[in-house]
């Protein structure tokens, strides 16, 4: 079994790294080469401007990369859950931005002919007891009253429980990786500039303009658009104050036959399917979908996905892959300038578990409001929208929650395979591998200080407040933290 995702499988690099050290000067700097960010540059590749994108590994091999790469507008209970949070005009519109963004990859795709392993199918929201019926009925109603065509039955495409399933047209799955691959080429072929292997660690500001310490040097930008998949600053878009952070773990089996569907449960236990073809066949599936501070073994979650796997289909696992999602206590993507008095740092998060509509949302809104366009979602997706009742509740829960977390990853048993001791008043872990060599890291997160957990099943140091990841070496792998945790030294910039 390989533990790694299925789309970083063949992909050839770009060779984009940056050789030497030198600040800059651009017009608009783009940190993060997901796909937002890709998004972002695509879009403005044809500006006459000096525009740069960075990446602090290679694009498209961060959290993209662990996605299922469903492209889809029927996202479980979403639309529940903002009607209930705003109103049905907000839900609404958060749909048509949905639909709008399946048909926009659509159009890109063919257009600048990707080859992305793009496949149009049908998307199914389905519940797999009776429980989950009334959700169902909700979401068939509340499609309804948006004049979106729907279809209901009592079964899937195949073989699995199911008590009642919708289902919708125009909605599409692909090869995430080859499609910001594509978005690349692109962008080079027309002049902009991407660097891979630089890390951006702070912004400072200086009157109009922003200067962004990378490892490489110091770019000055007059726009900075931050699409990260968690920003690496607290202050002053305050995100950890307006998300939660989710775990899910992925499967990729071998399969006889592809259909074209993909599904999705209604609400928790989660279980996600889709089907990809590229040389071979692959069945993907998705489940045990829960708060990181909940603090839970990645080994216990990885069993469970497989015996879950192994009751529904008759295939052998053949990838098994983590995955982090960014949830926003309003239930909508936090997409624009920082603050009010903050239009030139923009940001792009919280998309919950659809990135690849979100992304690309994202993209287009950011290059939008930096070439001064009016977009309707503006104003619908901004950092700093107001709060409601609702939203201050779950705010309340989520920070109890992370509360808690740090509490308990500070005193939780750790694996067996690790030793935690203290080195000059600082807290050690201690793993030592196979060949019997021991490899040793500061245990605090250096984001917000959380304590962090070894992961044995993907030997990595995790973060249970905000998802920062490290090797068993301390190496940075995945933020917001953006600075390594090895044990000779305080904070070592990437």
């Amino acid at each position: 079994m390989n533990h790694k995702t299925i789309w970083k499988e063949g992909i050839k690099p770009l060779s984009l790294s940056q050789t030497e050290k030198k600040d800059e000067k651009v017009d608009i700097l783009i940190i993060g080469g997901g796909i937002a960010g890709m998004t972002a540059l695509y879009q403005l590749s044809n500006v006459k401007k000096n525009i740069l994108l960075i990446d602090k590994g290679r694009i498209g091999f961060g959290v993209t990369a662990n996605t299922t790469g469903k492209i889809t507008y029927l996202q479980d209970e979403i639309y529940e859950q903002i009607e209930k949070m705003y109103d049905f005009e907000t839900a609404r519109k958060y749909l048509k931005s949905q639909q709008e963004m399946c048909q926009k990859i659509k159009e890109i795709v063919e257009t600048e002919k990707i080859d992305c392993d793009f496949m149009e199918v049908d998307s199914y929201v389905f519940g797999s007891d009776e429980k989950q019926i009334e959700k169902i009925e909700y979401l068939e109603n509340f499609l309804k009253r948006c004049e979106v065509g729907v279809e209901i039955s009592d079964k899937l495409p195949l073989s699995i429980p199911c008590t009642r399933a919708l289902k919708v047209k125009h909605t599409a799955v692909f090869h995430p990786v080859k499609y910001i691959y594509g978005l690349a080429n692109i962008a080079l072929s027309r002049g902009m500039r991407i660097y891979e292997e630089t890390s951006a660690y702070d912004i400072d500001q200086d009157g109009e303009n922003y200067y962004v310490h990378t490892s490489h040097g110091v770019i000055e930008a007059k726009q900075v658009l931050v699409c990260t998949h968690y920003p690496f600053f607290v202050k002053p878009a305050w995100v950890p104050l307006k998300t939660h952070v989710e775990a899910s773990y992925v499967v990729a089996s071998n399969t006889d036959e592809i259909q074209p569907f993909s599904a999705i449960t209604i609400t928790k236990p989660v279980w996600s399917i889709r089907y990809h073809q590229n040389k071979e066949k692959y069945l993907i599936f998705a489940s045990e979908s829960e708060k990181i501070t909940k603090c839970k073994s990645a080994d216990e979650s990885y069993q469970a996905v497989e015996t879950q796997f192994s009751k529904l289909f008759p295939y052998h696992i053949e990838y098994f892959w983590a995955t982090h999602d960014v949830m926003p206590n309003d239930y909508l993507p936090l997409i624009g300038p920082v603050s009010d008095m903050n239009h030139n740092l923009l940001i792009a998060t919280g998309f919950q578990k659809w990135g690849m509509t979100n992304g690309t949302l994202a993209g287009i809104l950011l290059s939008d409001l930096v070439l001064g366009k009016e977009n309707e979602y503006a104003e619908l997706l901004k950092p700093y929208r107001n709060y409601p009742v609702k939203r201050v509740l779950n705010t309340v829960v989520d920070s109890a929650d992370i509360s808690v977390a740090m509490v308990q990853s500070m005193i939780q048993k750790q694996s067996d395979k690790v030793k935690i001791t203290y080195r000059d008043g600082k807290r050690i872990g201690i793993y030592t591998d196979e060949k019997g060599v021991e490899h040793c890291v500061h245990t605090v997160c250096p984001h917000m200080k959380c304590h962090l957990i070894f992961n044995e099943k993907e030997c990595t140091w995790d973060c249970p407040c905000h998802g920062s990841r490290f090797d068993i070496d301390g190496n940075l792998i995945e933020g917001p933290s953006v600075f390594d945790i090895h044990e000779n030294s305080d904070v070592k910039k990437k």
